[in-house]
């Protein structure tokens, strides 16, 4: 590591509570640090404006790395959620068929039984082909 960069990783392992995370099913998505936490620490409000750019510049550097590495990590989290919801797209989609044909059977066999009611009282009318 160079002396130059020490400053910018400094400032970096101190900011490394305030990441801003998304949680939803597939697991957390990490999005950046929060700059208004960042803004705020006294390593780097104590800095004149130049300094501040340029230690923002490498700050962000390694926090694009970091974002890379834990983008990484994360893949076989959210390719894992992805096939259940595959899965179980495809099961419901062979419920729907199943349901469907065995509705048509039902229709074809009464077609085909050609159907008729008898009078009232008469078997409490069931049905005769």
């Amino acid at each position: 590591m160079w002396e130059e960069h020490w400053p910018a990783l400094e400032l970096f392992l101190a900011m490394r509570t305030q990441w801003r995370v998304v949680a939803g099913m597939a697991g957390a998505q990490h999005q950046g640090i929060d700059y208004t936490a960042l803004y705020g620490h006294p390593k780097y409000a104590r800095l004149g404006f130049d300094e501040q750019d340029a230690l923002l510049a490498q700050v962000q550097h390694i926090e694009a790395g970091a974002l890379s590495a834990m983008a990484q990590q994360n893949t076989p989290a959210v390719q894992e959620a992805e096939d259940a919801k595959q899965v179980t797209d495809a099961i419901q989609q062979r419920v729907d068929f199943d349901y469907q044909q065995g509705m048509k059977s039902l229709i074809n066999v009464r077609e085909l039984m050609n159907v008729m009611e008898l009078a009232g009282g008469y078997g409490d009318e069931c049905f005769v082909a």
